[in-house]
């Protein structure tokens, strides 16, 4: 266990002396003032896009970008290396919606991000240093730990981190008991996995007692209602969600009210309305100046509001965020499986789409559009990396000529055979 302790205490130091520091220190007090002020956010937003060299009164001119384009040929939308942006990196995305993305981004945008997820945390009542808990997808204990313990602590972070991949009705109890003695601040998790706690705690009549936690933050799938209730009686803490995607052009954060806000001093955001009355999210980067994209459809869906929030901040309100939705799958020995986009991370170039299928007992096939250059080793990589995140199980890759669309033109990224 110690090993994976310092593994992630090592990742959190490089990271606070490379960006957390740089964020909250000079990024973040600028944020900090464009909540009040809407004199403040159209300075901020015009000063961004002039540095981004985009015209903010020209974007509403440009062609629309979809995510294809940009897969097609990312190179295309890189800039040439300048004195700001020579320290960049190449990112590839999970593929959410079962098809990955390679992008670049500067060390900027990423000190950004830090800096925004900040001001987030802040909402919440965490300040920086004090104990946080994960249940994300990461790898943090060995497939089967021998003392039981399915997390591990990062010491530099001061955060507990929890494996979202060993949950089942015979291990929540130990997990609800880890938090209670950890006592974190905040618990940051994916709404699959905290809800499945919620679950658990509201048939057992019982409540979470830890008496330090403000909020719980959720992020990268959509949190239904129900959950919220759900997770809001079993923890007695408001449920703070966060939407965001690796392209950086739009961004929504929860207030103290449970209530969504666009952040227009993050991207700048168009709604494109749909035939239901929801919107479609199209936005323009505004942290990135390696490949900042202008006009990009992000495929999600969002209610729009119209009624100022009691919180008095001046970022437009959103009724609801529509899209994200992932199947959770229950295995024969209990282990609940949700949220398996990570299996697909790192073979964009050679897969054009991807999907999981259960085909119950705890059989699965990773189905795949194949591109040029994607053979053997990739079949493997892609088993690896499965059962990497859900090991025990039998699973093999199928190639297919396409995956079927719904009458909302996306494929469902966990299927379940009927």
């Amino acid at each position: 266990m110690w090993m994976y302790s310092l593994k992630f205490s090592l990742r959190s130091l490089a990271r606070e002396l490379l960006r957390n520091i740089w964020g909250r220190l000079f990024v973040y007090p600028a944020l900090l003032a464009n909540e009040r002020s809407h004199e403040a956010l159209a300075a901020y937003v015009a000063r961004r896009a002039r540095k981004l060299g985009i015209d903010p009164d020209g974007v509403a001119k440009a062609p629309l970008l979809t995510k294809a384009q940009v897969k097609a040929d990312p190179a295309r939308f890189v800039r040439p290396r300048s004195l700001g942006t020579l320290c960049r990196n190449t990112i590839r995305t999970s593929g959410t919606s079962g098809s990955p993305l390679t992008l670049v981004q500067t060390l900027g945008t990423v000190v950004r991000e830090e800096a925004f997820v900040y001001r987030q945390l802040r909402w919440i009542g965490y300040r920086h240093g004090q104990r946080r808990a994960w249940i994300r997808g990461d790898i943090v204990c060995a497939e089967n730990p021998a003392d039981g313990r399915y997390w591990c602590r990062d010491w530099i972070g001061n955060m507990l981190m929890m494996s979202s991949y060993h949950l089942s009705n015979a291990t929540i109890g130990s997990y609800i008991d880890a938090l209670e003695r950890f006592d974190p601040v905040v618990i940051q998790a994916y709404p699959s996995s905290i809800a499945a706690l919620a679950s658990w705690l509201n048939a057992s009549g019982r409540r979470y007692q830890g008496g330090s936690l403000k909020g719980i933050m959720t992020s990268s799938e959509t949190l239904e209602p129900a959950v919220r209730a759900a997770v809001t009686e079993a923890f007695g803490v408001t449920v703070y969600d966060w939407y965001g995607q690796a392209e950086r052009v739009a961004a929504l954060g929860t207030c103290e009210h449970g209530n969504y806000h666009l952040l227009p001093d993050y991207g700048m955001v168009e709604l494109l309305d749909r035939p239901d009355g929801s919107c479609e999210l199209v936005g323009t980067s505004l942290n990135n100046p390696a490949m900042p994209l202008v006009r990009y459809r992000t495929g999600d869906t969002v209610v729009p509001g119209d009624a100022p929030c009691p919180c008095g901040r001046v970022f437009p309100l959103v009724k609801a965020v529509i899209g994200r939705q992932e199947k959770i799958i229950t295995l024969p020995d209990g282990r609940i499986i949700a949220r398996l986009d990570r299996v697909f991370q790192g073979i964009d170039r050679h897969l054009l789409e991807g999907q999981v299928l259960y085909r119950g007992d705890g059989k699965f096939t990773l189905r795949v559009v194949a591109g040029d250059g994607f053979g053997a080793a990739d079949e493997a990589a892609l088993i690896d990396q499965f059962l990497l995140r859900v090991p025990g199980v039998q699973v093999a890759v199928e190639r297919v000529d396409a995956i079927a669309r719904g009458p909302n033109g996306k494929f469902e990224f966990i299927a379940v055979e009927a």
